[in-house]
């Protein structure tokens, strides 16, 4: 749970520091707690006792980090020593130091050195990796396009390589590999497998992937697929209801406004849609601005399931209020079943949904725009009589 809530501060930390510069930590220094930086440039060359969050454009670990390591990132260099595990998103990831559990590593191109050792396990997911890392202690599995495995792996192996999968001369499977993928691996001399060798080959009109009962799984949930809506609905109605009760002044704004102004809603709120993807791509193409990119979609994520709620709450009121009068909690969820509904009609259903979000987060802006306004209504004329 520490961990957790360190990593929920330090993704909404990263980008208020990120405009600080660079950050060093020397050689020698020694911090005897957790670590939290960002930058343009992060280097650690000192020890730090706990764990360590770091994001930037360049992150460099020359150093030993005790505890658990944390990156994003565009280019991660990990040179020193890990005590725990290592979590890197980023471009490009350089592993060239021990580890002293289990790696995870989300990337475009990814490397595992010679000089690098790790005890638990290997994770991967993203494009290009090239593994030649001594030992693979407890197992591996990737997930990408191309894979180079010239390395000892002490457990079983899962691979997906949708393009490339190599088995270089020094690579070693203890336990059974088992891959799929476009092309069958490549074995070079020298290469051997302990287990069985199962492979799949990954057509490309097929609506699921066959890895190894993925096929199965994901078309046993077609059939329990009303069951697992119905309970979504069931959470998101309970959601809408804490949200209503703790922003009733919010949900009330956001109707006046669409109310009172829709074809400005809906202009803002096309604006808003395309602006935070524009913006989310800008910081991304940067590199050094991943961390606020992936901050930002964030946010837009939660903006956009506000959206709803505050189009259902609209639509049921608009139904309710005329007949049943102020029925705040029944709106929500007559609101929420008809953009439910809506989201089952294929094609004119998802863009009829997709309009009422625009125009909710329109309002949104709007009601941010306005202040709030309390009308009093005039006290009424006496008459001459009623005059002393």
């Amino acid at each position: 749970m520490k961990k957790l809530f360190l990593l929920i501060f330090f993704l909404l930390y990263a980008p208020i520091v990120h405009a600080q510069g660079d950050q060093f930590l020397p050689t020698g220094q020694i911090i005897e707690s957790d670590y939290i930086r960002a930058g343009n440039i992060v280097q650690v060359d000192g020890e730090i006792k706990g764990d360590a969050f770091l994001a930037g454009g360049l992150v460099t670990v020359n150093g030993k980090v005790d505890g658990d390591l944390f990156v994003a990132g565009g280019k991660v260099n990990v040179n020193g020593t890990v005590g725990n595990s290592v979590r890197v998103l980023a471009g490009d990831v350089t592993i060239n130091g021990p580890v002293g559990r289990n790696i995870l590593l989300l990337c475009g191109n990814c490397s595992v050195t010679r000089q690098a050792t790790i005890s638990g396990s290997l994770l991967t997911a993203g494009g290009n990796l090239e593994l030649a890392a001594p030992k693979v202690g407890k197992g591996f599995r990737f997930f990408g396009s191309r894979l180079f495995l010239n390395s000892e792996v002490a457990n079983e192996a899962f691979v997906v390589a949708d393009r490339e999968f190599v088995l270089g001369p020094k690579a070693s499977v203890t336990g059974d590999l088992k891959y799929t993928g476009n092309n069958e691996a490549v074995l070079e001399p020298g290469a051997t497998v302990g287990g069985s060798i199962s492979y799949q080959k990954q057509a490309s009109d097929e609506r699921y992937p066959r890895f190894f009962g993925a096929r199965t799984v994901l078309s046993s949930y077609e059939k329990v697929k009303p069951l697992t809506q119905g309970l979504s609905f069931l959470v998101m109605a309970l959601v809408g209801f804490v949200l209503l009760g703790l922003f009733p002044r919010s949900f009330e704004k956001v109707v006046r406004a669409l109310e009172n102004r829709p074809y400005a809603a809906l202009g803002w709120g096309v604006i808003v849609a395309i602006a935070i993807p524009v913006v989310v791509v800008l910081f991304a193409v940067t590199i050094v601005g991943i961390p606020v990119a992936v901050v930002l979609l964030l946010i837009a994520y939660l903006i956009w399931l506000a959206a709803q709620y505050l189009t259902a709450f609209y639509i049921g009121r608009k139904i309710l209020l005329s007949r049943f009068g102020e029925r705040r909690g029944w709106s929500l969820v007559l609101g929420l079943l008809i953009i439910f509904l809506l989201g089952l009609i294929p094609v004119l259903g998802g863009l009829v949904k997709m309009v009422l979000v625009l125009l909710a987060l329109g309002a949104m802006v709007l009601a941010y725009k306005q202040p709030v306004i309390i009308e009093h209504k005039p006290l009424p004329r006496l008459s001459n009589r009623g005059r002393r």
